[in-house]
């Protein structure tokens, strides 16, 4: 094969393995974008339930269990 049919020849599976390549990345870019989304989606559920969690939380005038005690006056002890 002559040089120059050998260097189109180099040439075009360049083009090749670079038209691989691209296409790997554009499937790991799809692959990342879509596992963004996933935690898009995960953190907007969890602002939503923290939202509607303070939004009860304002709303309930129970206190919570711990807080819901009887006050006993403490005697002073000394000694």
């Amino acid at each position: 094969m002559c040089t120059r049919a050998r260097v189109i020849s180099e040439i075009e599976e360049v083009q090749e393995r670079m038209k691989a390549d691209m296409e790997a990345m554009k499937e790991q870019m799809a692959i990342m974008m879509e596992a963004m989304m996933s935690m898009k989606k995960i953190l907007e559920v969890n602002a939503a339930v923290v939202a509607a969690t303070s939004t009860v939380a304002e709303v309930d005038p129970t206190p919570p269990c711990g807080l819901n005690q009887i006050n006993h006056p403490t005697s002073d002890m000394i000694g």
